[in-house]
């Protein structure tokens, strides 16, 4: 939880959260649980299916799915007298990834959260019930790094890549790299090829597997912090957050407002079940991704819209224990919504908007793909994957 910087912090208890006013809306997103590796750097002693019961790259995990049911459990605390004990369709509506491992952490979460009591008990000795999970839009909410879709946004990364500001972050890690290089076996000369010995790591460590001698000078850190910049760099400029997480963070906009002006509008508590990248886009788009790092398994935002003399957002964050209050872009932590609209107005966009800035030739300047970050290799590099 100490990676999670903020403009603007309070710290509150894990329990439960008492808030002035009325409750009037939830909007959570967050990351599925601890999953197998993605893939497998060359001498990865754990690259084995054994060890991970036959499970396949990037599947959830039984650690993962109790990660999940324990978030689900703290959500009900959290949020005990707002949402009803029983599930009701009218009430809660959970969206995912079209993803087993996000599907499967909404799962469980809402086990932990909806778990059948009294008459909605279906089978003697079972407490779990049927709730449905939803397929989320994915020209909306998506696993992807980016939007390989999206014309204009690739000179855009292709320029951010070329930087100065990362040809020195490469420069200052070239030792990193060539010791990654000696021990992973695999051939890593820029900040981006980092990523599968930093999730291996992540996933093997989480898993309980003791690793490698030869990582205890790297893992976690420096590798945490190279990584992190593998998740910012997606998002880097206003341009580029409105490309990535502008379709997301208007229809969240939308949802609250439409909830201000009707609280019957729509289910009172929305869920979002997605990737770290989903975590940091939205982070960065709310100006509390600096330093940035990777997103924790299980971690969460929670939007909350109250009603107190007006309509305020409050926005929190939490990973494994903790759980803080954040400042959306300098916003007040008592947040006005029009006002938590007005912050992130330079990344909402319409659909329509959005596919017309999208194919555009140009954005602004002329972007050429140059250097060792061609397009190409962004896109056979990071195409659409998912984390």
């Amino acid at each position: 939880m100490q990676h999670f910087l903020a403009s603007a912090v309070l710290l509150v208890t894990l329990i439960t959260i008492s808030v002035s006013g009325e409750l009037i809306a939830v909007v959570q997103i967050f990351r599925h649980g601890h999953r197998t590796p993605g893939s497998s750097y060359s001498t990865d002693p754990y690259e084995d299916r054994s060890y991970w019961d036959g499970l396949a790259e990037g599947q959830l995990t039984n650690v993962g799915k109790r990660q999940h049911f324990a978030l689900g459990q703290y959500t009900r605390r959290r949020y005990h007298s707002f949402l009803p004990a029983k599930y009701n369709n009218t009430m809660f509506y959970a969206q995912t990834t079209d993803v087993d491992r996000t599907h499967m952490s909404a799962q469980s979460n809402v086990y932990g959260l909806y778990p059948a009591a009294g008459s909605q008990v279906w089978r003697k000795g079972v407490d779990w019930q049927a709730i449905p999970i939803h397929p989320a839009n994915s020209s909306i909410f998506d696993s992807s790094f980016y939007p390989s879709d999206c014309a204009a946004y690739t000179p855009l990364l292709t320029a951010v890549l070329n930087s100065e500001e990362y040809e020195e972050l490469n420069e200052k890690y070239s030792d990193l790299y060539a010791y990654l290089t000696e021990h992973s076996g695999d051939n890593i000369t820029d900040f981006t090829e980092t990523y599968t010995v930093w999730d291996c790591l992540k996933s093997e460590d989480t898993a309980g597997y003791k690793l490698p001698h030869w990582t205890r000078s790297v893992y976690p850190e420096p590798l945490r912090t190279v990584a992190g910049k593998i998740f910012e760099v997606f998002s880097h400029t206003k341009k580029m957050k409105r490309f990535v997480s502008g379709l997301f963070l208007n229809e969240v906009v939308e949802y609250l407002e439409s909830m201000a002006e009707d609280s019957s509008a729509s289910q009172k508590f929305m869920v979002y079940s997605g990737h770290d990248t989903n975590i940091a886009a939205t982070l960065n788009s709310f100006g509390v991704f600096d330093p940035p790092y990777p997103p924790e398994y299980a971690s969460t935002i929670y939007i909350e819209l109250h009603k107190v003399k007006e309509y305020i957002v409050k926005v929190f964050i939490k990973d494994d224990k903790f759980i803080k209050q954040i400042s959306v872009n300098g916003c007040d932590l008592n947040c006005p919504l029009s006002e938590f609209r007005n912050k992130l107005s330079d990344y909402i966009v319409d659909a329509e908007t959005w596919n017309e800035e999208c194919a555009a030739a140009t954005t602004g300047g002329k972007y050429l793909p140059v250097g060792q970050y061609s397009q190409e290799k962004i896109f056979e590099k990071w195409g659409r994957k998912s984390t």
